[in-house]
């Protein structure tokens, strides 16, 4: 069976993956390029000619089948494929990607597998749902006749006020060629204006005059081209109005604006719409003011959301993709009180006779300061504002990478509290609270050189420094944090009897084993708390002669 020109402008037009099947022998005739992307690896049984059946045993063998039983659901996909009708077939999952298919007739007789993505069909259903509800609805409330035409000529939409304007149904008109409802007289006319359009893109207007049921009437006539999610031509949309009854049309036309703009006007989120070429919005609603602050209307422009090197970046991006989603803006003016988060999306619209670029805009604010929030909890110990034990393991294992191997010098403290656990025994936990973090704040204030500060858990803290020194600064640091932790700590009238042992581990990246210097700090801590608390020690091999014996 031969390829077909229907068939290939139905593939190239789809975004679904397509394969074509010979209905007499069920074998591949045509397969568009969606489905030799998505379906790469089966690519040895898509092949001009390959029979479906080797198709069907490729996934039965590769894929994983949503009911669990791959023969049977071969079995079952295999009969009503063959039957030539509409079905839908049992879902896969072929590697990562789940998918969903049906079956169906397809151009110059033959049958057409549809896949389609199950994950990104969800999502683009969802959009495509809401933006056909949205032009559906524009048309709908529109009082002047509109109709949509595909290439061959024939009605795949219009509104009720086409379909009355000839005495029928909007359900009786789609489908149809104007002919075949509407004045031959009329039908012709309108074809003969409309063939240039299906060639090439423009638009034509003229006035033209027709007979309903003996009526003479004159109507303004104007079409333009329609073009496909591909960009290729699609057909044609158009309009007719009767000029006899234009007074009771402009009325209507008003009410129509006026009900869209109030839908758009009460919408919960900000839309505007702007120039293309200059930028300036000719329209939004409140939401989209009050969100960005628009003081003066008529000069409003969207550089308040888009540098202009980024905005010519964006439209680029919408031009090759049809449209942008889900922009995200971090917007920040000298008059705003704090920098706020948007969601953004555009796509090109034609507004008042020009191009222009229609933007949805939500405020994400909040749930950006909630992410940063969860994400400071995770790295951050609740009480005291440090950072905790995770994030300070991380932070040694990052700096062990930057230092192995040079002479840069290092440093890890280890301070634990001195009478801390006797203190929650007679003043309570609220105390050991406010002592826990006071501490956290005598240690920023002291060792503000520190590269971090935290807190490992209970009453232990710890400092990691970095070329800030070898033993003699280090050793005028701990002096000053102990001369911090010496200061009374008075809780509600009564001193709590705190202070501090320190053990400090003095090395350069070339002994850069983090685990090893963090395990010798803690040791010289203990040699603090063991020679009196109150003090530090510097780790020194002579405290562990066992692992430090002369060969």
């Amino acid at each position: 069976m031969s390829v077909s020109a229907d068939v290939v402008a139905t593939a190239a037009l789809s975004r679904d993956s397509l394969i074509f099947l010979d209905p007499d022998g069920l074998t591949v005739v045509y397969v568009n390029a969606a489905a030799e992307k998505q379906l790469g690896d089966a690519k040895s049984v898509l092949r001009k000619g390959t029979e479906v059946k080797q198709l069907l045993a490729y996934l039965a063998k590769n894929g994983e089948f949503t009911d669990g039983d791959a023969v049977a659901a071969v079995r079952n996909a295999l009969a009503s494929i063959s039957s030539g009708k509409h079905a839908e077939l049992p879902a896969f999952r072929l590697g990562k990607t789940p998918f969903n298919w049906h079956c169906d007739v397809g151009p110059s007789g033959t049958f057409a597998l549809v896949l389609r993505d199950a994950g990104r069909a969800q999502e683009l259903a969802k959009a495509l749902s809401e933006h056909k509800t949205f032009i559906q609805h524009l048309i709908d409330v529109l009082p002047t006749p509109v109709y949509l035409k595909n290439r061959e000529g024939v009605l795949t939409r219009c509104n009720g006020a086409f379909a009355e304007l000839f005495g029928t149904d909007v359900e009786t008109a789609i489908g149809k060629r104007m002919a075949d409802f509407a004045p031959k007289s009329l039908a012709k006319t309108v074809g003969e204006l409309e063939a240039p359009l299906r060639d090439a893109e423009g638009q034509v207007r003229d006035e033209i005059t027709f007979a309903i049921d003996d009526k003479e009437c004159t109507a303004l006539f104007a079409a333009a081209t329609l073009r496909g999610p591909s960009g290729a031509i699609a057909g044609t949309i158009g309009s007719l109005i009767d000029v006899t009854s234009l007074k009771k049309a402009q009325a209507e036309v008003a009410e129509a604006s006026q009900r869209l703009t109030g839908l758009l006007e009460s919408a919960p989120i900000g839309v505007g719409i702007s120039n293309r070429e200059s930028g300036v919005f000719k329209f939004f609603n409140s939401t989209f003011s009050k969100m960005l602050g628009i003081e003066d209307e008529s000069k409003a422009t969207d550089s308040i959301l888009l540098s202009e090197r980024y905005r010519e970046k964006s439209l680029e991006d919408m031009d090759a993709l049809g449209e942008l989603q889900d922009v995200e803006i971090r917007l920040r003016r000298s008059d705003m009180p704090e920098a706020r988060w948007l969601k953004t999306s555009i796509e090109p619209l034609s507004f008042q006779g020009e191009e222009s670029v229609l933007w949805w805009t939500s405020d994400i604010t909040k749930q950006k300061h909630a992410a940063r929030e969860l994400q400071n909890k995770a790295n951050n110990d609740e009480l005291t504002g440090l950072a905790n034990r995770a994030r300070f393991m991380q932070k040694l294992d990052q700096c062990e990478t930057v230092l192995r191997g040079t002479d840069t010098p290092a440093a890890i403290f280890i301070l634990d509290l001195d009478g801390f656990k006797r203190l929650n025994d007679t003043q309570g936990h609220a105390a050991g609270d406010w002592v826990l973090v006071e501490t956290g704040k005598r240690l920023k204030r002291a060792a503000r050189r520190a590269e971090e500060v935290a807190r490992l858990g209970g009453d232990e803290f710890t400092l990691l420094f970095l070329n800030k020194g070898a033993e003699k600064e280090m050793a005028e640091a701990a002096e000053a944090i102990l001369a911090e932790m010496s200061r009374p700590f008075v809780w509600e009238g009564h001193d709590c009897d705190i202070s501090a042992s320190i053990g400090l581990a003095v090395f350069d990246g070339g002994n850069c084993d983090m685990s090893e210097q963090l395990r010798r700090a803690d040791k010289a801590m203990y040699e603090a708390k063991a020679a009196g608390k109150a003090q530090y020690r510097l780790y020194a091999p002579d405290m562990e002669p066992d692992l430090h014996t002369d060969d």
